[in-house]
């Protein structure tokens, strides 16, 4: 068994060398294009293989297709739980309805190229720019250690699967809570591990992580107890599982994956 978690992490380790170089040398524009193609060579490799059963549906393309191909959405890039995620905005908030300012942290394609089109959204895409690598125009540079924004102007953070890169996520935490307006919430979510008492992140050597963390930037595995971390910064906090809320058949329609959001309040 060890050795298949080391091939493993070999193989992850090597794909994402590969990934990180294309970032440098290759701009975002061609990257994207390119990762397009890819989505659809998969998609219609599906098709001519007969691997679709019924038609599947992503709500943040608006579009049925006649399978996911890896899972991907072959227009947006949209995965599992973007379209989960995507449901939860569309189903159980008012952000698109509303008049709202909202920072959205290392956006996801597919959720920011729709988002942006509501006119009645103060929206800001925002990531932490790096040195030598090509970022999507129309993204702002914004540090989750130090937002340049005043407190209390946003009424939503949307940060998914960023905090697991942050060695300092409290700091992080610290400042989401400072720049939402009071009754303002963060959207959040992060690889969780339930079967852990306590989120571990005593791993530094790139290959310890790939294997127990998933990513060789991955800083830590969160366990629950993370809902104990965003309320020690003043959040309230409820962890959705909001995967719980579909069937087996709209699991298949709109493919969708278990997951939970964890939604926080500052009162």
């Amino acid at each position: 068994m060890k050795k298949i978690i080391d091939k493993n992490a070999n193989l992850i380790n090597a794909k994402q060398t590969i990934v990180n170089t294309a970032k440098k040398v290759v701009p975002e524009k061609i990257r994207l294009n390119l990762r397009k193609l890819n989505w659809k060579r998969m998609y219609y490799q599906e098709i001519l293989l007969g691997k679709t059963e019924e038609e599947v549906y992503c709500p943040i393309a608006q579009k049925k297709f006649k399978t996911f191909p890896n899972g991907i959405t072959i227009t947006n890039g949209a995965r599992c739980r973007h379209r989960l995620f995507w449901l939860y905005l569309e189903r159980e908030t008012d952000i698109l309805t509303g008049n709202y300012k909202v920072l959205h942290s290392a956006p996801q394609y597919g959720i920011w190229q729709r988002l942006k089109t509501y006119k009645n959204i103060d929206y800001v895409p925002a990531d932490k720019f790096m040195d030598g690598y090509d970022y999507y125009e129309g993204v702002e540079n914004v540090d989750l250690l130090d937002i340049a924004y005043n407190e209390n102007h946003f009424d939503y953070v949307i940060c998914n699967r960023v905090l697991e890169h942050i060695e300092d996520d409290i700091t992080a935490m610290k400042e989401m809570f400072r720049v939402l307006k009071p009754g303002g919430t963060a959207l959040l979510s992060v690889p969780i591990d339930f079967k852990l008492e306590k989120t571990h992140e005593s791993y530094t050597s790139r290959e310890d992580r790939i294997k127990y963390y998933g990513q060789w930037d991955h800083v830590r595995m969160y366990a629950g107890d993370i809902k104990e971390r965003l309320e020690s910064v003043g959040f309230e906090v409820e962890m959705n599982r909001y995967s719980d809320n579909f069937s087996e058949e709209d699991m298949k329609k709109y493919g969708l994956c278990v997951d939970t959001i964890i939604v926080a309040k500052k009162k």
